[in-house]
């Protein structure tokens, strides 16, 4: 048997990055007679899933000093032997990038926010190859000369196994129910829809899921409270990853209103449990998703009142709501996680 590449993926931990759950279903879906994988954290190692063993949990301290910290992930790099570190941090620290080229070990990184700056692009030098989630990336971020042989498109993907329709069903005959998944904050832009709602009959109703940032969550109670839409606008908070499909097979109608995103995972879950999809302009990610306008399209934010159309086309009309529930299972499923994990197990061997 060939020797196992050994992999190292690092994101700053699992209590609360926004990327933990996609590294926790490509790490599941990886072929392990060829990869060897480590998990390592900045903080939080308690919260590492107990997906692989203990002895390949790392913790990687940081002191702010660049060149202990380098030194340090140096020898976490030579005491595992790695040889490919992936990098899900959405920062443009670039620590674990000199350490890997002191150390003669490929780094990867994903690209997943629309962020850029000099950092980003000392990063991406350093890095051996990047892969980006977003198609506008590539001539946003690395068209140049540098930095354009070293990249690919490798977009999320989401597990039908574990998302999937109950059963394909018809509008509710009470309340419509429309849904958001994410951190409630301002870039997620929850207020919009909740505004959307004093222009939608009574008995549609929006169920608010994930962690809020305090003053956000505040300006959305006092906009709920003015326009009595306390019996309709229902705060949920954070779920565990593995209620949500239960949750999603539930609702009527998933709505993304964010200001900027990358691929949101989000989608393409509620897509896979048969759930239709309003998502807004929010970057090249959405329209990606949606380019063909089966299980759902994008909108604009500047334009509520067409939001509000399409909104009623999914509450009234019934044969136009079941033909969606079945494109947005068709559509889920181009986006299957193990195409995605294949990509990077092709890329892991390139690179290598």
């Amino acid at each position: 048997m060939d020797k196992k590449i050994k992999v190292l993926f690092t994101i700053p931990n699992f209590k609360n990055a926004g990327s933990r759950y996609v590294l926790v279903s490509i790490i599941k879906k990886i072929d392990t007679t060829r990869f060897e994988v480590f998990i390592g954290v900045e903080k939080y190692p308690e919260h590492i899933p107990n997906i692989i063993s203990k002895d390949r949990q790392i913790l990687i301290p940081r002191t702010g000093k660049i060149l202990k910290d380098i030194s340090t992930f140096s020898k976490i790099l030579k005491k595992h032997k790695i040889e490919i570190v992936h990098s899900w941090d959405y920062k443009s620290n670039f620590i674990k990038a000199l350490a890997c080229k002191r150390s003669s070990v490929a780094y990867l990184y994903t690209k997943k926010n629309d962020s850029w700056s000099k950092r980003w692009f000392v990063k991406s030098l350093l890095a051996k190859h990047i892969a980006y989630d977003n198609p506008e990336m590539k001539n946003k971020f690395f068209s140049g000369l540098l930095l354009r042989n070293k990249i690919t498109f490798i977009p999320h993907g989401v597990d039908i196994n574990t998302f999937k329709p109950k059963k394909l069903k018809e509008v509710a005959t009470e309340n419509f129910n429309i849904c958001t998944v994410g951190n409630i904050n301002k870039n997620k832009n929850q207020l919009f829809t909740v505004k959307t709602l004093i222009d939608l009959p009574d008995f549609v109703h929006l169920r608010l899921y994930g962690k809020p940032e305090p003053n956000y969550l505040k300006k959305l109670k006092e906009v709920i409270k003015k326009n009595n839409l306390e019996d309709r606008v229902h705060i949920k908070g954070v779920v565990p990853n593995d209620e949500l499909p239960l949750i999603l097979q539930n609702q009527d109608l998933f709505v993304l209103a964010s200001k900027n995103e990358g691929l949101p995972v989000s989608v393409l879950e509620a897509l896979a449990c048969g759930v239709p999809v309003l998502c807004s302009d929010s970057g090249g990610g959405s329209r990606f998703i949606f380019k063909d306008k089966l299980g759902g399209k994008v909108f604009n934010l500047k334009n509520s009142e067409v939001f509000i159309k399409e909104v009623l086309k999914y509450v009234h009309d019934k044969e136009f709501y079941k033909t969606k529930t079945k494109e947005a299972v068709q559509l889920a499923h181009q986006f299957d996680i193990c195409k995605e994990v294949t990509s990077y197990e092709k890329l892991y061997e390139k690179i290598i």
